[in-house]
């Protein structure tokens, strides 16, 4: 090569090496010392940063050959996808870079003819000490978001997430090690509380990916929450595919870490505390509702359940005793609840065939302008309540039902006709919605766009609402009160063919009554739908069939056999 052609190619990478740097400038240089000893580490604010708002803190370990004390290294793989616009807009976090000292190691890793082994001793090395005490002083000096910490890292990297997550299992909600590996023995230290993707190179001939097949497999076997993707082609580099991947961010993201253990699954819970809010008050009308949330919790943010009560929209209480007991039981598992009074427009009236069906249509739009009110009241309040924005759930039985299907899938133009339509903030969506024996106008309001995670009870054989697709109250055509309604069954069909979120729990043969049921019989599997859907984004498609009796034919209501099909 000439002296020209190696001035060249110093050159270039010279430049290379300056548009990198200038790249991530926006990650800052910090030190942390602690016992005379430095960890350099680099950190990403999130734009518009506030330090009076807790934010996710995403920590990323390097591999081997970033190792050193310029505090640059570290960034070379990884750095770039947090600093994409999109997703520095998408996903706003303080994300943070240490640097291992080039003589030192995340993890314990031992080589032998038999492979790789991780051992596991008291007392942490010297690198990972300093990791922990980093930490340590991040939590304290950052406004960070106690639920969502999240930790990946890659070959070295990600031997060091393996054991950092063995050290601290209750504090990461999901990690992403790539090509790397762990002690199995120690995976049932965080397999209850710690999402897990995996990744690897089936190719990969410095790290085996037996190494992480291991872990992967003794997290299957605890009943984990792990997935796990090998790249066929990719050899030790396959934290190119893994930066790759579309849904690595909104996956990792959308994870919550849930303390105390068992959280949602349980009642972990023992001491619920209520209080009545007025959440609207004109000169007409006060409305309120009873707040519930566990005694003692130290969540910051926490799914809301928003409950409806039943009773034809003429009658019914936010406080009988079935309503109380049930935000209870949600509550000591650590979600809260708000049970709302809405306006009886139908009070002292008839709501069956002989009231006519553009009332109906105007009591759904009632109710749904209340419960639109509650929601901007909670939303504005969301911070002192304790209340994730993001995980609103409505909830209700026979009206409440109805009014709550129609609040989440009408948009602000199906309440046009109202004196002053309300509207919900535009970039608001429910978290989901459950139905206890509702209804809903027309399917077709449910689109692509717009479907969330949909829980429906109902009785196959209900005598006022239908399971199925008929008229309100089962009417005939000519009724004034004539009003077609869509059931949990058409819902699910609905949904199914969207390929959207739902659980559709029938009981074949029962009837209206049916409604109250699923709050004393159903809070168990409930919550477990709920976690699954709303909070770890997961897409059932699930129809039940509970207490099966075949001699029901009732006119307009789907045939239980139809329902086992599905």
């Amino acid at each position: 090569m000439s002296l020209r052609s190696l001035f060249c190619l110093v050159f270039f990478f010279f430049s290379v090496f300056q548009v990198y740097s200038q790249d991530t400038d926006a990650f800052l240089k910090k030190l942390f010392i602690a016992e005379g000893d430095t960890l350099p580490y680099r950190i990403l604010y999130p734009k518009d940063y506030d330090e009076n708002k807790a934010y996710p803190l995403l920590l990323f370990l390097h591999g081997s050959g970033e190792r050193g004390r310029d505090n640059e290294l570290q960034l070379v793989h990884g750095s770039k996808l947090f600093l994409e616009e999109k997703n520095r807009r998408d996903f706003q976090a303080l994300v943070v870079f240490p640097q291992c000292p080039r003589e030192g190691y995340w993890s314990e890793v031992e080589q032998t003819e038999a492979g790789r082994h991780f051992p596991f001793r008291v007392n942490p090395n010297p690198s990972m000490k300093l990791l922990l005490g980093l930490l340590d002083q991040l939590e304290q000096d950052l406004p960070i978001d106690p639920a969502r910490r999240y930790v990946g890292g890659l070959s070295m990297g990600g031997f060091g997430t393996f054991e950092l997550l063995a050290r601290r299992p209750n504090q990461f909600a999901a990690a992403f090690p790539i090509c790397g590996g762990g002690n199995p023995m120690l995976a049932g230290l965080y397999a209850p509380n710690t999402a897990m993707w995996v990744f690897h190179g089936s190719q990969d001939d410095i790290v085996l990916p037996e190494n992480s097949r291991k872990v992967v497999a003794e997290l299957r076997k605890l009943n984990a929450d792990v997935q796990y993707t090998e790249y066929p082609e990719a050899n030790h580099n396959s934290w190119d595919a893994t930066f790759a991947e579309p849904e690595l961010l909104p996956w990792l993201f959308s994870n919550r870490l849930y303390l105390p253990k068992g959280r949602y699954l349980k009642q972990v819970f023992t001491e619920v505390k209520s209080r009545t809010i007025t959440y609207h008050r004109d000169e007409t009308e006060t409305l309120a509702l009873d707040f519930y949330q566990p005694e003692g919790d130290v969540q910051q943010a926490r799914p809301l359940v928003l409950y409806v009560h039943g009773g034809g929209f003429s009658g019914g209480s936010r406080d009988e005793l079935r309503y109380r007991q049930f935000a209870q039981r949600m509550a000591r598992r650590g979600y809260a609840v708000a049970s709302m009074s809405y306006r009886l427009t139908m009070k002292g009236k008839s709501f069956g065939c002989d009231q006519a069906a553009k009332n109906k249509i105007r009591t759904f739009q009632y109710a749904t302008e209340d419960i639109w009110r509650a929601t901007n009241f909670i939303l504005s309040r969301a911070e002192q309540l304790g209340v994730d924005r993001s995980k609103i759930i409505l909830a209700g039985s026979s009206a409440g039902a109805e009014a709550v299907l129609h609040a989440a899938y009408w948009s602000a133009k199906d309440l046009k006709g109202l004196p002053e339509p309300p509207s919900l903030p535009e970039d608001f969506q429910y978290g989901g919605v459950i139905s206890l024996a509702g209804a809903i106008v027309d399917t077709n309001l449910i689109t692509k766009a717009n479907a969330i995670p949909t829980l429906l009870f109902h009785g196959t054989c209900d005598n006022l609402v239908p399971f199925g697709s008929a008229p309100h109250h089962y009417c005939d055509e000519e009724a004034k009160g004539y009003l077609m309604l869509h059931g949990a069954n058409s819902i699910a069909k609905r949904l199914h063919h969207l390929d959207a979120a739902y659980w559709l729990v029938a009981q074949c043969g029962g009837a209206h009554e049916w409604n109250d049921r699923p709050l004393f019989d159903f809070v168990q599997p409930m919550s477990e739908a709920i976690l699954d859907m709303v909070m770890k984004g997961k897409k059932w498609q699930r129809t039940e069939v509970v207490e099966e009796q075949k001699e029901c034919r009732l006119n307009g209501a789907a045939a239980c056999e139809e329902v086992w099909k599905q």
